[in-house]
């Protein structure tokens, strides 16, 4: 098959294409940039040109190399690797340490034939950016082919595709590892001698016959999914957008404003403590609904109420400013899944203030989370102090087995009321219509001379098919000190199994007392399934202290947005999200789903699921997505080109072909578009324009 039949144009047309966006693709480099200061000293060139050249973006390049000290530019510096310490404020920067090891990494492997240093090839540039790959295969001696090797990422950057490989090859057999494009290159170049010269189809045919079916397919497409036809061969341009998108990742929009905020509060925020365990107390609760819909409530509360600052207003009156941002991680793969952040603001009058003023603050929030494995990072941050304090938490949010019975955590709680059904959904530490001002359960201190409350919610299955019984779940409540023999004692209890609601839950509680004995204690409560031998438990730490010793009574603040993010599907999106980075995207689709129909400019929503239908070949249901919400100029060009050629494929080409133009006009400094409609062209058969919105893309990375 020649190559003209793969893409209806000429091999030398075709060619050319591929020669246009070779040019772009290198010249969209930081190295090259021509924002350089000729008289900047020695070490502050090898900063900007060496260690920080593939993360620093342009507006930090261009706000450096316009200071005129060593001083300023010290702390420029200093505060470049401030924005993104993970933990902002901690003297151990583990995101600089890693850049620095990467570097030395891919000097030390990347550099040997290349004829350069090893931070400079593509492996390099790739293995800084991204770090090292999840999985990693290499073929060298292969039977036909050119030594390559195929690096395999999963969820490294919101910004780039879910899953991806990216192919490096000896192209000129001198150990000088190049990207692989599969619309640059084509399969032919992956091989060795003459038979597949400017013959796709036989190189493909030699790379599948050398080293199997799977790395023949990627040598068509670098995104897992995409369709691609091992018998008619025809590359397309989106990994060569994804290809475009790595390589000037740091400028990226999503990239770019993110750092661009981190600036902002870096600048606002002069003071950052990091006191792990010491200046936050959080509180967290696994909550289903009688749906079954997990989430975690969460309180997070200062340890001294000098900690919360106020200041007067012109009215005589006194403010508060303060934000809570929860960074939401999969405790596995350690990717950030989300982020809410709340501002709190408020004025109030003097005599307040002296209710108050002896009150530790707590602010109560909730999390959409799914069944998993999290770790979450706590910020709170008083504006009119300028200090911000930061905690972490790992929470496991239980998955419950059809016939299993659990208790996902023990609440002890100060005090409890009945609320509003209607207000009920959107209350923090509200079981079956009663919201409870919640005690800590990380580091409590009770009395010795009182009782003492604690609730829970028993979890199981829905289908769970005891719940039908007239049966009895057994429930015990051990206590006492674990350092004295003896002191431990059992009360046992039950529960109708026809108690549970249909969502599968059971919320119980009891009043406990304690043997008057200061120290530690621990409580137990155990759950017995009828039949079962071996119970489910959870368990609570605390102190029991004289009255003197307790803490100051709280002084709560509810998050008053909970009901606007539900219902513009902010919750939808997030629980989503937290699927899709499970891996379950069938679960997690009518989530995002949801979240559009809710909110037709949720462009993150769309990405995920355009991308999720686009793999499975879903065409009609991108179709659907588009018809039903629309699109938004915030769109990014993997997005408007699945959804294009879904269109195209479904016999809408004119609609899909209006959608990239648009996105084109929307994003013109966005040389990614123009690879995406110079795909779409390509696909028309449409060579001349294809030739020039990559001549484009050209010009924009030049200019830039």
């Amino acid at each position: 098959m020649k190559m003209k039949n793969l893409h209806s144009t000429p091999v030398s047309r075709w060619r050319k294409h591929a020669t246009i966006l070779l040019f772009a693709l290198l010249s969209f480099s930081p190295a090259l940039s021509a924002q350089r200061k000729e008289k900047l000293a020695k070490t502050y060139r090898e900063w900007l040109e060496h260690d920080v050249v593939y993360i620093i973006t342009k507006d930090e390049r261009t706000r450096f190399l316009a200071l005129t000290t060593d001083d300023s530019r010290d702390k420029f510096i200093k505060d470049f690797w401030e924005v993104r310490n993970p933990v902002p404020g901690s003297e151990i920067n583990t995101y600089k340490e890693e850049i620095y090891k990467r570097i030395a990494f891919a000097d030390s492997r990347f550099g040997v034939g290349s004829g350069t240093d090893g931070w400079r090839t593509d492996r390099g540039r790739t293995y800084i950016t991204l770090g090292a790959p999840q999985q990693k295969d290499i073929h060298r001696g292969a039977a036909n082919l050119r030594a390559f090797e195929i690096w395999f990422y999963a969820n490294v950057s919101p910004i780039l595709p879910n899953a991806f490989y990216v192919m490096f090859y000896d192209k000129d057999g001198a150990n000088d590892y190049k990207f692989y494009s599969p619309y640059l290159d084509g399969p032919d170049k992956l091989t060795t001698g003459v038979e597949a010269i400017n013959d796709p189809a036989a190189g493909l045919k030699m790379i599948e016959d050398s080293v199997g079916f799977e790395i023949a397919r990627i040598s068509l497409s670098l995104i897992p999914g995409e369709p691609v036809d091992l018998s008619n061969p025809r590359p397309s341009m989106t990994s060569d957008v994804m290809l475009m998108m790595l390589r000037g990742l740091s400028e990226q929009p999503a990239y770019r404003d993110d750092i661009r905020r981190k600036w902002m509060n870096r600048e606002q925020v002069s003071t950052s403590m990091i006191l792990q365990g010491h200046n936050l107390d959080i509180i967290l609760l696994p909550v289903r609904d009688d749906h079954g819909i997990s989430r975690l409530d969460y309180s997070l509360s200062l340890k001294s109420p000098s900690d919360l600052s106020v200041t007067a207003t012109k009215d005589d009156r006194l403010m508060y400013n303060l934000q809570v941002r929860v960074q939401v991680f999969d405790r596995d793969t350690n990717k950030l899944i989300f982020v809410s952040q709340k501002d709190l603001r408020d004025t109030f009058d003097k005599n307040r203030y002296q209710d108050i003023k002896d009150k530790l603050f707590a602010f109560e929030g909730m999390l959409p989370l799914p069944a998993g494995n999290y770790r979450l990072a706590f910020q709170f941050t008083d504006w009119n102090k300028n200090v911000s304090y930061r905690t972490e938490r790992e929470i496991a949010i239980p998955k419950i087995d059809a016939n299993q019975f659990q208790v996902p955590a023990i609440l002890p709680f100060a005090s409890a009321e009945e609320v509003d059904p209607v207000a009920a959904p959107v209350l923090p530490f509200t079981l079956a219509g009663v919201h409870f001002v919640p005690l800590s359960t990380s580091n409590l201190f009770l009395s010795t001379q009182q009782s003492f409350q604690v609730a829970y919610q028993v979890w199981t299955s829905p289908a769970n098919p005891a719940l039908g019984q007239d049966q009895n779940l057994q429930i015990e409540y051990g206590i006492g000190q674990p350092s004295i023999p003896g002191s431990a004692k059992a009360i046992k209890d039950s529960a109708s199994l026809r108690q549970f609601d249909s969502g599968g839950s059971l919320v119980s509680g009891k009043k406990l007392a304690l043997d008057g004995n200061p120290g530690n204690y621990m409580l137990t409560v155990a759950v017995i399934a009828p039949g079962a031998a071996v119970p489910r438990f959870a368990k609570l730490n605390f102190k029991a202290v004289d009255p003197a010793g307790l803490p100051p009574a709280p002084w709560v603040v509810i998050d008053s947005t909970i009901r606007d993010d539900m219902e513009k599907g902010v919750f939808d999106r997030n629980r989503g999200l937290c699927y899709m980075e499970q891996g379950l995207s069938a679960e997690g689709r009518p989530w995002l789903r949801r979240a559009l129909a809710l909110d037709h400019s949720d462009e993150l929503a769309r990405a995920r699921l355009v991308e999720a239908y686009f793999s499975q070949q879903d065409y009609k249901a991108v179709e659907a997505l588009y018809k039903d919400t629309g699109i938004t100029d915030a769109a990014d060009a993997h997005t408007l080109l699945r959804i294009s050629t879904s269109l195209r494929k479904l016999g809408n080409e004119a609609e899909g072909l209006r959608l990239l133009e648009h996105g084109s006009e929307a994003h013109a400094g966005d040389p990614a578009m123009f690879v995406a409609l110079a795909d779409y062209y390509t696909q028309m058969g449409d060579a001349a324009k294809a030739s020039a919105a990559l001549q484009k893309s050209k010009t924009i990375v030049v200019v830039n």
